[in-house]
């Protein structure tokens, strides 16, 4: 396409979007004022920028659709442009080669902050935690670069070693962290022989597509085998699908027990209630830390607020909004924060986190740090009794405080 038909092009993109925004509800004169600038910005790059030739006009859209979502100040809208996309869904089929780490981009930093850790990676293993910030890869400082390479940069080779510098707490922490391929088993179960009989251990560590399957499973193999308790580890889980959420809590909850309440600034309040389950009703106990997000905190205030679990940990991660994937034309997908959640109880958590019951303290981060080596791709585990939540968590169940 050549330069006069793309802004032609760009020029009816331009009105079929105003369009398509004045029939769903918008004014017309507002989106007008506030478009009208980039178009005229677009139009005067293609027309009259010296070294036109050397401009990827694809590259320049991206970057104007990114600072658009980022000027939001939104940490948890962003912008993915299709070869982020694309990486993207390779993550989600479950097997990629790097570190094993959720991250976003946190713009008032120029760093990418780590969500969390997913259970049993190389990340994990070597010690990062929820709110670090990477601020270099390989020594190439991560304002310097993309998000898209930043990610990239940190993906490799299995076997191969990657450098971070990361800022925690006003401290300067370096790490060298070996790649591996990484096969995310969403789900992980064991158990522990107490005074008190069996108790049942399950650790799930997304809410993707399959993993609310996946757990139900596991629930049938731990009920199957009798147990009086259930410990149910939520550590380092970054959230996932709203449905994936629902379908975990319902198989805690009794029917029609409220889970969560979803309010959008567009649209009306939606309630989500259990669809009920016919598991044994044992004493639960739930483990999170701070880097148990979203999907994770909508399961922990449902079963806390109803009644049905002990919370034990640390204050979880905050994240109480929704994000909604819009496709673009261009085979990028932007996200953009829709609604915020609720508890059953009315609570917005978002950027507060909810409270545990009981806080585990003391020793718990240094022994955290002393990372025991597991296999993250088998879905029987070796149930950590010395691990210090762990270890509260059977104190809580054996002695009822």
């Amino acid at each position: 396409m050549n330069k006069k038909n793309y802004i032609i092009t760009s020029f009816i993109l331009f009105g079929v979007f105003l369009t398509s925004i004045f029939l769903s509800g918008a004014t017309e004169k507002t989106f007008q004022e506030h478009l009208t600038p980039l178009a005229e910005t677009l139009y005067y790059i293609l027309n009259y920028y010296y070294d036109m030739d050397n401009v990827d006009v694809n590259k320049v859209i991206d970057y104007g659709i990114d600072g658009l979502i980022k000027g939001l100040g939104d940490d948890f809208s962003y912008y993915y442009n299709v070869e982020l996309f694309k990486e993207r869904e390779i993550e989600n089929k479950g097997e990629y080669g790097g570190l094993g780490i959720e991250v976003t981009y946190d713009p008032d930093a120029r760093a990418i902050k780590i969500i969390s850790p997913m259970y049993g990676t190389p990340a994990w293993k070597a010690g990062l935690k929820a709110g670090d910030l990477i601020i270099s890869i390989d020594g190439t400082p991560v304002k310097d670069i993309s998000y898209l390479d930043a990610v990239n940069m940190m993906r490799g080779e299995p076997g191969t070693i990657v450098k971070l510098t990361v800022l925690r707490n006003d401290e300067i922490l370096e790490f060298k962290i070996k790649r591996e391929i990484i096969k995310i088993t969403p789900v992980k179960y064991g158990f522990v022989e107490t005074e008190m009989g069996r108790i049942g251990y399950v650790r799930l560590t997304q809410f993707n597509q399959p993993s609310s399957k996946k757990l139900e499973e596991a629930l049938q193999k731990i009920y199957d085998k009798g147990v009086t308790a259930l410990i149910f580890d939520l550590r380092d889980n970054p959230g996932g699908y709203l449905d994936s959420a629902i379908d975990v809590a319902s198989m805690f909850l009794e029917s029609g027990k409220l889970i969560v309440t979803v309010e959008p600034r567009v649209g009306q309040v939606e309630r989500y209630v259990s669809k009920g389950n016919n598991f044994q009703n044992v004493p639960v106990v739930i483990l999170v830390n701070g880097g148990s997000a979203s999907a994770s905190e909508i399961v922990t205030g449902a079963l806390k607020e109803n009644n049905r679990a002990v919370i034990i940990g640390e204050r979880t991660f905050g994240k109480g909004s929704v994000q909604q994937g819009f496709p673009l034309s261009n085979g990028g997908m932007v996200y953009i924060t829709i609604a915020h959640y609720k508890t059953p109880s009315g609570n917005d958590i978002h950027k507060v986190g909810i409270e545990p019951n009981i806080f585990v303290t003391g020793d718990a981060t240094k022994v955290e740090h002393e990372r025991v080596v597991v296999d993250y791709t088998k879905e029987f585990t070796e149930v950590d009794t010395n691990d210090p939540y762990i270890k509260r968590a059977l104190e809580y169940l054996l002695e009822g405080k």
